[in-house]
């Protein structure tokens, strides 16, 4: 079953239009080298648009892409349905807008429910909070997520949730 997960799940998904880049997909093993390669071979980049992403099954493969966007300066724009930890994805811009999109934290059970990947390693819960005190200040956001893995429902980030772990910059 989990090969066929993973057949099905498709790659992660880059195109340069201008001075940004859209990223859209589940987050795989080759996404953090392939973006570095982008962002060495395309000067000028100015932001990345994430488009539908429903997280990793590895959450150190979307962290170092997070890590290479904040390296670079990047603006990262909420254009799709961003899920569990692709939202830490949006996270590692310099700058962070909402444009339509939509930050969703499901629990495991919905996750699995509906098909998405879960990094369930136990390792992550502490890496997710480093992550989150590096790129915001404290790690405030990361409890919060936590606390949505662990019931059975979904949430959708509100404009209050969005201020409150001051999740946007502009926009």
């Amino acid at each position: 079953a989990a090969l066929i997960r993973l057949a099905e799940s498709g790659a992660t998904e880059f195109a340069v239009e201008g001075n940004s880049l859209r990223i859209s997909g589940p987050v795989s093993g080759a996404a953090t080298e392939r973006l570095e390669r982008l962002l060495e071979q395309t000067p000028g980049l100015e932001r990345v648009v994430l488009g539908d992403m429903p997280g990793t099954d590895d959450l150190s493969w979307l962290l170092g892409m997070g890590l290479l966007i904040r390296a670079n300066g990047l603006e990262t724009v909420a254009e799709g349905r961003l899920i569990n930890d692709a939202v830490l994805l949006f996270v590692a811009g310099e700058r962070r807008v909402m444009a339509g999109g939509a930050l969703v934290l499901q629990s495991d059970a919905v996750a699995r429910r509906e098909g998405h990947p879960v990094d369930r390693r136990p390792a992550t819960v502490a890496e997710r909070v480093r992550y989150a005190e590096r790129m915001l200040g404290d790690a405030g956001f990361a409890g919060f997520f936590e606390e949505m893995r662990a019931t059975r429902d979904q949430h959708v980030l509100s404009e209050a949730d969005l201020e409150r772990f001051g999740l946007l910059t502009g926009g």
